[in-house]
């Protein structure tokens, strides 16, 4: 009787160590699935980042520009006055001085 059990066993070892096999070769696609699938998300997230921080570099370039042209106008602005101010109080001296005779 051990002679039958014994190529039974053998058969229900082969069974157990492929069906052991087939759920590890399982588990390792779907592992490898998981970290195909994390590393497309990682790398959508990435180049999403990186767009935004295009974005916000060219927004930051535009808003420096701006700010610069604005403040070259101010200069401009200011100059102007001051030598407007400038021609009064001269005018204003030399009519002084006119009239002071």
């Amino acid at each position: 009787m051990q002679e039958i059990d014994e190529p039974l066993r053998v058969r229900e070892l082969e069974q157990a160590v492929a069906a052991m096999r087939d759920a590890l070769e399982h588990r390792e696609r779907e592992s490898a699935e998981r970290v195909q699938r994390e590393t497309a998300g990682a790398r959508a997230e990435l180049t999403e980042l990186q767009a935004t921080v295009q974005a916000l570099r060219r927004q930051l370039e535009s808003e420096q520009e701006a700010h610069a042209a604005k403040l070259q106008e101010m200069e401009q602005l200011y100059r102007a006055e001051l030598r407007e101010l400038q021609e009064t109080i001269q005018a204003l001296r030399a009519e002084l001085e006119g009239t002071g005779d």
